[in-house]
């Protein structure tokens, strides 16, 4: 309903994108683990997912994709002087449509859809390191 007969405005945040948004575990061991209780809570909740993922013989990786990050880089990270995504880079293309078994097809004449290519990794992790690091401050004051 929304892609095939909606003029909502819509923006897509492909996996090929999520997949750009990886951190590393050394990363977070230094930059969350250390961050307090809330750090560590953190830090604790990836190891078990890792751990999850290899008790099914997923492998191992040493790099972890942090889940809706990018959302809330395009939503709430906005340029204080033009509120939109600016460091962020974006195609407009036609919506495709959508049939019964959720199979796309392309529609030129689709409304349009914003596509993300690419985001802004440094500012989504840095911002999200630096309210960490404020936060253990502040719990210890």
């Amino acid at each position: 309903m929304v892609f095939n007969d909606s003029d909502l405005q819509l923006w897509q945040v492909p996996r090929n994108v999520y997949r750009q948004c990886l951190v590393s575990d050394a990363e977070l061991r230094r930059r969350v683990a250390t961050q307090g209780p809330t750090g560590q809570l953190l830090y604790a909740a990836v190891q078990q997912v890792a751990q999850n993922m290899w008790s099914v013989g997923a492998g191992f990786s040493e790099t972890y994709a942090l889940g809706d990050s990018p959302l809330v880089l395009l939503t709430a990270l906005q340029s204080f002087f033009e509120p939109d995504p600016s460091s962020s880079t974006d195609v407009t293309l036609p919506r495709p449509t959508f049939d019964d078994r959720g199979v796309a097809t392309p529609n030129p004449a689709g409304h349009p859809v914003r596509v993300w290519t690419r985001v802004d990794i440094r500012l989504m992790l840095e911002d999200m390191f630096c309210k960490l690091e404020a936060l253990a401050r502040w719990q210890t004051m």
